[in-house]
C-alpha cells in the first residue's frame, strides 16, 4: 500500500491559511514571498488550500517568514526537545537516512523506550526493505505510546504497510480497525479518512469484498465533507483497484484516470508515476495492452533516476502483461527475464502473481518445464500470502498437469487450492 504525500501536515486549508497570515505579518506579497522553484502562481494555489507543499518547502517558508515549520505543518507550536526530532524527520523525507538514524538512535541511547526514535528507526528499516526489522521497532513505538494510535498515525500507516508486504493481512485489518476506532472517537476526520482508505486496500488484499465496499462508500462521503483533493484521489485509486479485481476494468480505468488527474495537479512526479501503473494494469484488463504500454512509458520517464529496483519490477511485470497481450511473445520473454531478477524485491502476494505471469511467458513460448516450476512457485506464494488469488495459480498448473497426462496430481493441486472462488490476480497496491 503506497503511500501519499500529506501526512506531514494538519489540513491543506489551514496551512494556506496560516501560510497567509504570516505572509501578511511580514508586509510581503505572493510575488515577494516567491522564489526559484516556487512561483507566486503556487504559492497562491497554496494559500487557496489547492496543493500541499513538501517538507522542504514548509522549512523554507518559516525560514524566510520568520515562524516555526512546525506551526506552519500543523499549527502547533514545537516544544524545545522537538527540534532533534524534526532535524531527523527532515533528514528522512530528503533521503539523508545516516544523518536520521544518527539522531535517532543517539535519543534511544537516552531513553530505550523513546517512541518517537522508535518510530523513525521503523521507518528506515521499512524504506531499506528490512521489513521484519521494521515491523518489531514500529511495534515498539505503538506500545511505547501505550497504543494510542493518532499520537503518530504516519508511523501505524507504514506497520500496516509492512504487515501487508509480509503478507500479515490480518494483522494489519486488525491494527487499522483499531486506528480506525480512535480517530472515529476522536472526531479526527483527516486520520479517520486515511486509515478508512488503508482498511479498504486491506480489505481487498484479504479478499473481503463486502467490507472493502462499505469501507470505500464510507471514505468517498468523510472526503467530501473534508474537500481534501488528495484524499479524494486515495479513494479514486482504492475504487480502481476494486473493480480491476472484481471484474469491472473499464470502470476501473476510468477511477485511476479520475485519481491521476487529481495528482498530477499535485504536482508530484513520483505519486503520478506510480498511478500510471496502477492504469496500465487496468488498461490491460479492459483489453488495451498498447494503452497500457503508452502508460508504461510515462510513468517510467516521470520516474526517472528514482526508480527503485521495486518499482521496476512492477513495471516490468506490466509490460511483459502488455506485450504477451499483443502476441509480442519473445519480447515478453526478454521482459520476463528483467522481472525475474528483480522479483525477490516484491512482496509475497506480488512476487506470486509474478511468478504466475512469467509462468505464462514461458508457456506461450513453448517452455512447459519452465512454466510448471513457475506455476508451483506463484501457488506455493499465494497460499501463505495471497489465499484469495491462489486459485487462478492452482487452476494454471492442474491444467498443464492435465495437458502432460498426470491428472492425479491436477486433482491434487485443485484440492489445495483455499479461499475465495474469484479468478484473476491482484491488482497493484495502492500509491505510497
Amino acid at each position: 500500500m503506497p503511500r501519499l504525500p500529506g501526512s506531514h501536515i494538519d489540513d491543506p486549508k489551514n496551512l494556506g491559511r496560516r501560510l497567509r497570515e504570516a505572509r501578511e505579518h511580514e508586509g510581503l506579497s505572493q510575488r515577494q514571498l516567491a522564489f526559484r522553484g516556487c512561483t507566486n502562481a503556487y504559492i497562491s494555489r497554496l494559500e487557496a488550500g489547492h496543493r500541499i507543499p513538501s517538507l522542504q518547502l514548509i522549512h523554507e517558508f518559516a525560514r524566510r517568514l520568520h515562524v516555526s515549520p512546525q506551526w506552519l505543518a500543523t499549527g502547533v507550536e514545537e516544544r524545545d526537545d522537538s527540534a532533534s526530532l524534526l532535524d531527523a524527520e527532515v533528514a528522512l523525507r530528503i533521503g539523508e537516512l545516516e544523518e536520521a538514524r544518527e539522531i535517532y538512535r543517539s535519543r534511544l541511547a537516552e531513553d530505550p523506550r523513546d517512541a518517537a526514535a522508535l518510530a523513525g528507526l521503523g521507518e528506515l528499516a521499512y524504506r531499506e526493505n528490512r521489513l521484519t526489522r521494521a515491523i518489531t521497532l514500529l511495534e515498539q513505538a505503538l506500545a511505547a505510546r501505550g497504543h494510542r494510535h493518532l499520537e503518530q498515525p504516519s508511523s501505524v500507516e507504514t506497520l500496516a504497510r509492512a504487515y501487508v508486504q509480509t503478507g500479515a493481512l490480518d494483522s494489519a485489518v486488525a491494527l487499522l480497525e483499531r486506528a480506525l476506532e480512535e480517530s472515529e472517537a476522536a472526531n479526527a476526520p483527516v486520520e479517520t479518512l486515511r486509515f478508512r482508505i488503508l482498511l479498504a486496500n486491506a480489505l481487498i488484499d484479504l479478499g473481503d469484498r463486502n467490507g472493502a465496499e462499505r469501507m470505500l462508500a464510507e471514505s468517498i462521503k468523510v472526503a467530501e465533507d473534508l474537500r481534501d483533493p488528495l484524499g479524494t484521489a486515495r479513494v479514486f485509486w482504492s475504487q480502481s483497484r476494486f473493480h480491476i479485481l472484481h471484474n469491472d476494468p473499464a470502470l476501473g480505468v476510468r477511477y485511476a484516470r479520475r485519481a491521476i488527474d487529481i495528482l498530477e495537479r499535485t504536482e508530484n512526479d513520483s505519486y503520478v508515476a506510480l498511478a500510471y501503473q496502477l492504469l496500465a494494469y487496468a488498461e490491460i484488463e479492459a483489453g488495451d495492452p498498447q494503452g497500457a504500454l503508452e502508460q508504461i512509458e510515462r510513468g517510467r520517464k516521470l520516474f526517472g533516476d528514482n526508480l527503485t529496483e521495486r518499482d521496476d519490477a512492477k513495471f516490468a511485470l506490466e509490460e511483459t502483461r502488455a506485450l504477451l497481450a499483443l502476441g509480442r511473445v519473445k519480447e515478453a520473454a526478454t521482459m520476463a527475464a528483467e522481472a525475474l531478477e528483480l522479483i525477490d524485491t516484491l512482496d509475497p502476494q506480488d512476487r506470486g502473481r509474478g511468478y504466475l505471469l512469467l509462468g505464462d511467458v514461458f508457456l506461450a513460448s513453448g517452455n512447459k518445464q519452465r512454466a510448471l516450476g513457475l506455476f508451483e512457485l506463484a501457488l506455493d506464494s499465494l497460499e501463505r500470502h495471497g489465499k484469495p488469488y491462489a486459485v487462478e495459480a492452482a487452476r494454471r498448473l492442474a491444467e498443464l498437469f492435465e495437458e502432460s497426462g498426470r491428472p492425479e496430481e491436477a486433482l491434487a493441486v485443485l484440492k489445495r487450492a483455499v479461499g475465495s472462488p474469484r479468478s484473476g490476480v491482484p491488482t497493484p497496491a495502492p500509491v505510497e
